[in-house]
């Protein structure tokens, strides 16, 4: 399957999410619709099976997703985790190249809701909270999700959004919005 799809699916998920997330609303007598970027140039093919990490396009950090027999693990470094009055939030999506299952793995910092960890339902936008809270203590962001159910994983995405003070900014690996390729372990 090819990039663009992918991100077509990504794309929609993440505006389905901030925009739930934020309470806002993007219907209405001026509805929008999320369009596909092209192909992004960036992508990169996961070569160590159930392993991969990207730099976000907007240089405010790095991402990087493990994953053993029974979890993944979700390092974010050079990301902040507290802003008064924001909403700081990391998503890694895993989806398969049918696009007919994917998985969200969540980190939401909001100074006004508190702290959400878990997995996040595409169907009812609520997060299924994982055992602990995510290790801040050395300067980076890291969550271990236990696995919940297989997938076939062809693809992952990771997101970095900040809501508050009316500005929300959102930033991917690549600097069209292009989901990764990525090798499940075997």
């Amino acid at each position: 399957m090819g990039n663009a799809a992918r991100g077509a699916v990504v794309v929609a998920g993440a505006v389905a999410t901030v925009v739930a997330l934020s309470g806002c609303s993007v219907l209405g007598t001026g509805a929008r619709t999320a369009e596909a970027p092209p192909p992004s140039a960036s992508a990169t093919t996961a070569a160590t099976p159930g392993k991969a990490s990207c730099d976000l396009a907007s240089g405010t950090g790095s991402v990087s997703i493990e994953e053993t027999a029974d979890a993944y693990r979700v390092e974010w470094s050079g990301v902040p985790t507290v802003d008064e009055g924001v909403r700081q939030e990391y998503q890694v999506q895993l989806g398969t190249a049918s696009q007919d299952d994917h998985v969200t793995m969540l980190i939401e910092f909001d100074s006004i809701s508190g702290t959400a960890y878990g997995w996040l339902d595409p169907d009812t936008l609520e997060v299924a909270p994982v055992p602990g809270e995510p290790d801040t203590s050395a300067g980076t962001i890291v969550g271990t999700f236990p696995k919940q159910h297989e997938i076939d994983a062809a693809w992952w995405s990771p997101t970095w959004s900040k809501t508050g003070g009316g500005d929300s900014t959102t930033t991917y690996c690549s600097e069209d919005g292009q989901v990764l390729d990525w090798t499940p372990l075997g």
